[in-house]
């Protein structure tokens, strides 16, 4: 008769927390499965040292699976210790002493695994026999939070290592196919030394290059393109103390949200696919498969302890790829250019606090000028130049110092002005934010007969820009074909964002905006500039109707608004509707 044993731990409350907490997806338990065969097969080889046959056989029949590795097996007390508590692990003895110059040989630390299977099983049957039984175990556990432990029939000859049994539960047929176990095999364990096979078949599922760094660059390629199905750019070998692999590089654009898609492995064991922990922020631009055997894992097992190894391992990688870079721009300069050029903003990322990098690297980051794209090596050819840090300046400006001849560049976006900045640092180059001065000499004085001329005109634009705290002044500047030019000063960017968050704020806030408004009521915080160079304003200055010159001028003060970039008010909308209905009508809109 068998004996009924209990599991030393409250079970449904465990498997609650495995499905429920510890792991994202039950797929795991055959994680756990390699996990717990590769440490058996490592303590026979402790055991053995001239053994080295190790392999893991999948056998799948009609919902069925046996999972077995030629392992150290277990005995009666170990099965007892092993499967039953919850906590302990079959490497306690090693670790305690007995084969201690073989432990960081093993994967897991917790003895939970195996109860993973009651995720897909609702019964786990482990046929094992230890390397120095002469008989054979049967252990079967049920998800009631008992389980059975009985010698193997004498007829029965267990080969050395363990067997596990599962059967699908309703719900997890999917697992116990060929085509999914294989997956889900290739997925977690395609690092590990072990081969692994499916029943009757000769092929080895799991099989990566021996050495990343020794494998040429075609095979490394291959081998990308065929565990993330892309077409790399070129890849970085990887060798350092805590890591080994590979970084392969992506052929399009990405973004620094997208944090995974890498494999990344401890001990020959997947552990995560996500990059935050282990590699750096600017790394976006790589797809990383990865083995380190020195970092500590998460209680689940899908993310990496933060310690100073951890840290280590992010500045091996990062010297690493510095490497790389650095014989590309002497051995292949247009194949760093190419990477440079799809991969911008992660390496404008890496050259702003690295000085090293950045010399290496800021010849090939292109910026945006008034002039089109423009490259650092290009940009240390020219006499220097200004830029603005705000996009909608960048808009205002661009088309007066293109019609000038002149260069502006925009360092609107993130890490270009840190960028100028260390490029006058390092390079003692002149590249300064636009200055007044600057501005002002873009915008040439009028004659005095064009002043006397236009009194009138800047008379009646004041007053019709008043309420938008806009004055008006002419200049002669280029294109031509430009007639008005809107420019804030420092106070306009707060004005209009208190005025736009008015609209849509609750009584009690708006109150608190139109108080912060009238504080600053009757100030200018922006002038449009009238072009005297321009055919419009020419006849602006001619015109005697005051309806008209009002309404025109305040079509331009909405146009100048739009080409800067600047967000557009509800008045302001209405505002150019009724206008442009002024000028085609008798009636004279008061606004």
């Amino acid at each position: 008769m068998e004996n009924a044993f209990h599991f030393q731990v409250n079970l449904g409350g465990m498997l609650d927390i495995l499905s429920n907490h510890l792991y994202k997806s039950p797929d795991v338990f055959l994680r756990e499965l390699l996990q717990n065969a590769v440490d058996a097969i490592t303590q026979r080889k402790i055991l053995q040292p001239s053994w080295n046959e190790g392999e893991i056989v999948i056998s799948l029949n009609h919902g069925t699976m046996a999972f077995t590795d030629n392992g150290s097996g277990l005995t009666a007390e170990g099965i007892h210790q092993f499967l039953a508590v919850i906590g302990q692990s079959s490497k306690t003895d090693l670790i305690n002493g007995t084969f201690r110059q073989g432990i960081e040989d093993y994967i897991g630390r917790f003895g939970i695994g195996l109860l993973s299977c009651f995720m897909v099983s609702d019964s786990i049957t482990v046929h094992t026999k230890h390397i120095s039984d002469k008989r054979g175990y049967i252990w079967t556990g049920l998800p009631d939070g008992t389980y059975t432990l009985n010698p193997a029939p004498p007829e029965t000859d267990f080969p050395i290592g363990t067997t596990v049994i599962l059967k699908a539960k309703p719900g997890a047929e999917k697992y116990y196919t060929y085509e999914q176990a294989e997956q889900l095999i290739q997925y977690y364990g395609l690092a590990l030394p072990v081969p692994i096979r499916f029943q009757g078949r000769r092929d080895r599922i799991n099989q990566i290059p021996e050495n990343f760094v020794q494998t040429s660059q075609t095979q490394l390629l291959g081998f990308g393109s065929w565990v993330f199905e892309t077409d790399f750019l070129d890849v970085i070998p990887i060798h350092t103390q805590h890591l080994d692999g590979a970084a392969f590089i992506l052929p399009y654009e990405t973004s620094s949200v997208v944090k995974g898609g890498h494999r990344i492995y401890l001990k020959q064991m997947l552990l995560t696919e996500s990059g935050d922990r282990l590699l750096p922020s600017w790394a976006f631009f790589l797809q990383c498969f990865l083995n380190t055997t020195g970092l500590r894992p998460t209680a689940s097992r899908e993310d990496f302890y933060e310690d100073k190894a951890l840290e280590q391992a992010q500045q091996e990688f990062t010297l690493e790829v510095s490497r790389y870079l650095s014989r590309l721009s002497q051995e292949e300069p247009e194949l760093l250019r190419k990477i440079v050029h799809i991969h911008f903003q992660a390496f404008k990322t890496i050259a702003v606090w690295d000085d090293d990098m950045f010399r290496l690297i800021f010849p090939y980051l292109p910026f945006r000028s008034n002039k089109g794209e423009i490259t650092g090596d290009k940009l240390l050819k020219t006499e220097g130049f200004p830029y603005v840090a705000e996009l909608d300046r960048f808009r205002q400006l661009k088309s007066i110092f293109l019609s000038q001849g002149k260069l502006l560049l925009c360092a609107g976006y993130a890490n270009d002005e840190e960028l100028l900045q260390k490029m006058h640092l390092i390079y003692h180059f002149p590249a300064f934010p636009l200055k007044e001065q600057d501005l002002y000499d873009a915008l040439q004085e009028p004659t005095l007969d064009q002043r006397d001329a236009a009194i009138r005109l800047v008379q009646i634009a004041g007053q019709s820009l008043e309420k938008f705290q806009c004055g008006a002044e002419i200049k002669q500047f280029l294109p031509v074909e430009l007639p008005a030019l809107y420019i804030t000063n420092d106070d306009d960017g707060v004005f209009r964002k208190i005025q736009n968050a008015k609209q849509t704020a609750n009584e009690f806030y708006s109150d608190i905006m139109s108080s912060m408004l009238n504080s600053i009521d009757g100030w200018n915080v922006a002038t449009l500039y009238l072009n005297m160079n321009c055919r419009l304003i020419k006849k602006l200055c001619a015109q005697k109707d005051a309806g008209k010159i009002k309404s025109v001028i305040r079509i331009l003060y909405v146009q100048s608004l739009l080409s800067g970039g600047f967000p557009l008010q509800e008045r302001e909308l209405k505002m150019m509707g009724r206008e442009l209905l002024n000028l085609i009508s008798e009636d004279d809109y008061d606004f």
